[in-house]
């Protein structure tokens, strides 16, 4: 059998890390240095950082210089902060540069990648999500809580309960075991959680936005998820003031494309009515341009 040859062997060593490779490794596997040097001329590789390379016929991502960080970080070496996010889609959340968290040994540093250390790995919850290892959802949250503005992460956190990735029980229970006190990002999670429907995540960022508008004028004493049936359907309404009998309810579609998703709305919308509720429409309009006319409708409403 015909020795296989460097592009093979480089093909095959990053396969599954969309592209990148270490150049040690690339040695070890039998591709010698000057090889690796005559392929980075030929602009058949690029180095990214030091000893870690990619593979030009891989179009260049987020995703690849994530990748290419782990790699150059070693075996211990995990996505977190605001790259974690990104390998697990949260919403809004976009690293400038590679986030990794390493054990406290770890001594490399490279000014493009954002290098974290740590001496509680435990505290981690270090797992393998999409073939990248990463930071659990709950370590994850608590550094967004550090280091994002509050709207933006709440947003995230809302959009991980969405998509049960954690829950308002899980975070309180890793807060009771990791949330010394003092370490970044616990307070302000902790501080979030205590606003938060327990149950019910916002199902939008318009949501998000309306329940701190509604927080920031001091409008309280609401049901979320408010459950209406009529004609044997059940519809989830956001914002209910049980005793004033009024819904506020979040509308973000611009316009309709589908005149099936016109008239879902429009019997939604007609149902609080035959309830004996009025229905107030928190569109994003109103709410990010416009919220003391939305603020003043709405207690308009309660009062009438």
């Amino acid at each position: 059998m015909a020795p296989k040859s460097p592009i093979a062997i480089l093909s095959e060593l990053a396969a599954h890390a969309e592209g990148a490779f270490r150049g040690a490794d690339a040695v070890r596997l039998g591709v010698s240095r000057d090889q690796l040097a005559h392929l980075r001329v030929q602009g058949v590789i690029e180095r990214l950082l030091p000893d870690t390379y990619t593979l030009t016929a891989v179009p260049p991502s987020d995703a690849q210089r994530l990748r290419a960080a782990l790699v150059w970080g070693g075996d211990d070496a995990a996505a977190g902060g605001r790259s974690a996010a990104q390998v697990y889609c949260l919403e809004g959340v976009v690293p400038r540069l590679p986030e990794i968290v390493v054990e406290r040994a770890h001594s490399k540093r490279d000014p493009g990648v954002v290098t974290m250390t740590t001496r509680d790995t435990a505290s981690l919850m270090l797992r393998v999500h999409r073939g990248v290892r990463v930071t659990g959802p709950e370590a994850t949250l608590v550094r967004l809580a550090h280091l994002l503005p509050d709207e933006a992460f709440e947003i995230a956190c809302e959009d991980a309960r969405r998509r049960d990735l954690t829950s308002v029980p899980a975070l309180r229970a890793y807060l009771r075991r990791f949330g010394r006190p003092g370490r970044p990002g616990v307070a302000p999670l902790r501080a979030l959680l205590d606003e938060l429907d327990p149950r019910y995540p916002s199902r939008s960022t318009l949501e998000v936005k309306t329940r701190r508008l509604l927080t920031a004028n001091g409008i309280a004493g609401y049901v979320r998820e408010r459950p209406l049936a009529w004609d044997g359907q059940e519809y989830l309404y956001d914002f209910s003031f049980e005793g004033s009998r009024v819904i506020l309810e979040t509308n973000g579609r611009r316009w309709h494309g589908d005149p099936a998703d016109y008239e879902r709305d429009h019997e939604k919308w007609s149902v609080p009515a035959r309830h004996g509720f009025r229905l107030v429409l928190a569109t994003w309009d109103k709410v990010v341009r416009h919220p003391a006319e939305l603020i003043e409708e709405l207690r308009t409403t309660l009062a009438a």
